[in-house]
């Protein structure tokens, strides 16, 4: 009998030291990635301190027309407070003239409204105010976590519903690139007031725990199992969403809003692969564009010649 209750203390304590350090091993790969003091806000703060950033400053006309405009403007800083009561932080720039035409330009994962300035640029060009939010875990965000779309489309919802309070005229085209991408397809997924007349997603991925999937070997070269499955117990546990519940693809499926789908075809951050999978799962009008010789979040300013007449003949059938 006193043999059975040592293996029975031992495997229990081996048990627990197994558990505490899987979940150990999960709060380390979520926090690293997700918290704002993780990898998240590592990037300098001013973006052409980057090297990558200056590198196209410098060598690519139309990113550098597109940063100096974002600089020039001014943005307005805008702050709206949320169901969490948080409060929510975008910049604001809008046009000299009144206009009821609104982009909701949606930044990725580790970036900042200045970022998305190639795309914003071209809308304000076209008439649109421009409303960039910050995402959750980002910048001036008062989350300390980003959940990858999850909690952030609720957010962009609440800014759509800041416009339609301030201009119940507005028209509104969502766009976003990578997990602003995925954000963008996530909002497309919930009921939406009609001012909402279409999305564009850009290289956004299928499936969260697909993507963390694919990402910890190139990244971290670490393997999928253990550490993604512990990395989503933790966050279950601690910041309340499951990795597996957070699926684009899946909103798409039961989306209404008219979206188009564009992706770099050298893009292996977030797989090429994806832009397939997520265009064929959606139940709205679509469109697609595929954009050669771009890779990750580069369509924009490295194809600007093919990627605007598409926007454009896109937007312009659901935006007068």
């Amino acid at each position: 009998m006193a043999d059975i209750k040592k293996i029975i203390k031992g495997t229990c304590t081996a048990a627990a030291v197994a558990a505490g350090a899987y979940l150990s091993a999960g709060a380390v790969i979520f926090e690293g990635a997700l918290s704002r003091w993780g990898y998240i806000n590592m990037k300098p703060e001013e973006p052409l301190n980057e090297e990558y950033n200056m590198t196209k400053y410098l060598n690519n006309e139309y990113f550098r027309s597109a940063d100096d405009w974002f600089v020039a403007s001014a943005p307005v800083e805008t702050k709206l407070l949320n169901a969490d009561g948080k409060t929510l932080h975008a910049e604001v720039i809008m046009q000299p003239e009144e206009s009821h035409k609104w982009a909701i330009v949606i930044h990725g994962y580790s970036s900042r409204p200045r970022s998305m300035a190639k795309q914003g640029f071209g809308f304000w060009q076209d008439g649109y105010n421009c409303l960039f939010p910050y995402q959750r875990g980002h910048r001036k965000s008062e989350h300390n976590h980003c959940s990858m779309g999850y909690f952030e489309r609720y957010d962009v919802i609440a800014w759509i519903n800041y416009i339609v309070s301030i201009d119940p005229e507005s028209q509104i085209v969502l766009i976003g690139e990578s997990m602003g991408a995925a954000t963008t397809m996530l909002v497309t997924g919930e009921d939406l007031p009609e001012n909402v007349k279409c999305a564009i997603e850009d290289c956004g991925f299928t499936d969260c725990n697909e993507q963390f999937g694919a990402q910890i070997g190139n990244i971290l070269h670490l393997p999928k199992f253990p550490f993604i499955p512990a990395a989503n117990t933790y966050s279950k546990l601690f910041h309340g969403w499951d990795f597996k519940k957070c699926t684009p693809v899946e909103a798409v499926a039961r989306s209404k809003t008219p979206t188009l789908f564009i992706h770099g075809e050298k893009d292996t951050f977030v797989p090429y692969d994806m832009l397939a999978v997520n265009y064929d799962a959606c139940a709205a009008e679509k469109d697609i564009l595929s954009v050669p010789d771009a890779e990750h979040a580069e369509a924009c300013d490295v194809h600007p010649e093919l990627y605007w007449p598409k926007v454009r003949e896109f937007v312009g059938k659901y935006v007068k």
